[in-house]
């Protein structure tokens, strides 16, 4: 069974299945591109950021063989962009177009092996993004995040957005691109309303900042997380949490051309969250479907990124949505219902597990959400 969606941005509501398209741009301040080499890079649009370590090539060839593949369910065809579920195309090559992978490494001081070997991986795989003039470490994700965002802002020419996720997230990188495309950069529509939650409306957005956002986490004194040069207030600015979120073009343009002044701090989420504080016109999506946080929120079939999931989790979760036509995520659901209080300062939503009538799996704890 195959399931079509032409995907058309209309104001407050979508209509149903057939919806056509219109050209997104979220960019308010182009700069100077150099011409690449590849021009396979003027055709992408949405770039998958994935934060990776040297050594964990198990974790890309994972997402490599589920949840990548699911870029092929977001084509062009006759001029329009298209959204099909076809579980046909499994175990075959990407075919690349407008949405792109990259696993962002850095190999500077490398041992000759290790580079040899990522420079292999490369050559077969052909999404990995080498940062030469990086040196890999975990306190240093800020820059790390900032030298993959430079490259991406040289070098695609028509880029619109950036989904940044790690080497353990399951990202259904087709409903986010399908959403984007229908609603972004206001991200209101009936079909995703009582998902997400935002800031007053404007008349016109310059850019875009979505995922789930956390606005009263208290910042660490100690520990690996240790920040002993935030002096900004006594909780961290609010952010999207760093297993996955979406920027637009105009952010990624705007951190690249000012990465000398930036400040870095440990986490690279908490450091997007500083960085974009001041820019105006930014709208500030959180949405639950990000399932981000420290402690999941359990599986629901609408979800769309969940961090800390192991190679296994991966294949079972692709396995499920193969077999189901991509219609479920896993073979029983936790579901959290929240109660949305509309934020001012920095809001909360209450929340607890309601499982299925046929769930087999644990019941997620019952928490206290923040929002931005």
């Amino acid at each position: 069974m195959w399931f079509n969606f032409f995907i058309h941005k209309r104001k407050n509501c979508c209509c149903g299945i057939t919806l056509s398209l219109v050209r997104i741009d979220c960019a308010s301040n182009p700069v100077a591109f150099v011409k690449s080499f590849d021009n396979t890079l003027d055709k992408i649009e949405y770039a998958v950021l994935i934060l990776s370590s040297p050594d964990n090539e198990l974790k890309r060839d994972a997402i490599r063989t589920t949840w990548a593949s699911f870029i092929n369910n977001i084509f062009v065809e006759n001029g329009e962009k298209l959204y099909r579920w076809n579980y046909t195309w499994a175990g075959k090559k990407l075919n690349l177009g407008i949405i792109k992978p990259y696993f962002a490494i850095g190999i500077q001081n490398l041992d000759k092996t290790k580079r040899a070997k990522l420079h292999l991986e490369e050559s077969r795989s052909k999404d990995m993004l080498l940062l030469e003039n990086f040196e890999d470490g975990y306190k240093k994700l800020a820059s790390k995040l900032i030298h993959s965002l430079e490259w991406l802002s040289k070098n695609l020419r028509e880029l619109k957005y950036v989904i940044k996720c790690d080497d353990d997230s399951f990202v259904r990188v087709d409903l986010i691109v399908r959403d984007l495309e229908a609603y972004a950069p206001e991200m209101k529509g009936h079909s995703i309303s009582n998902y997400v939650s935002r800031k007053d409306s404007l008349s016109e957005y310059k850019g875009l900042y979505w995922g789930y956002f956390n606005g009263r986490a208290p910042v660490f004194k100690k520990g690996k997380w240790q920040e002993k040069a935030w002096f900004l207030c006594d909780t961290y600015l609010p952010y999207a949490l760093g297993g996955g979120y979406v920027i637009s073009r105009s952010i990624v343009d705007y951190v690249a051309r000012n990465s000398d002044l930036l400040s870095n701090y440990n986490s690279e989420d908490v450091s997007m969250g500083v960085w974009t504080a001041a820019l105006d016109a930014i709208n500030r999506v959180h949405d639950t479907r990000f399932d981000t946080e420290w402690i999941s929120r359990g599986c629901d079939n609408s979800m769309l990124v969940r961090h800390k999931q192991t190679p296994s989790d991966m294949f079972q979760m692709y396995t499920t949505l193969i077999h189901s036509q991509g219609l479920k995520l896993w073979p029983w659901r936790v579901k959290e219902t929240p109660s949305l209080i509309e934020p001012g300062q920095c809001g909360v939503y209450s929340s607890k597990p309601v499982p299925d009538k046929a769930s087999a799996g644990p019941v997620a704890n019952s928490l206290k959400e923040p929002l931005i």
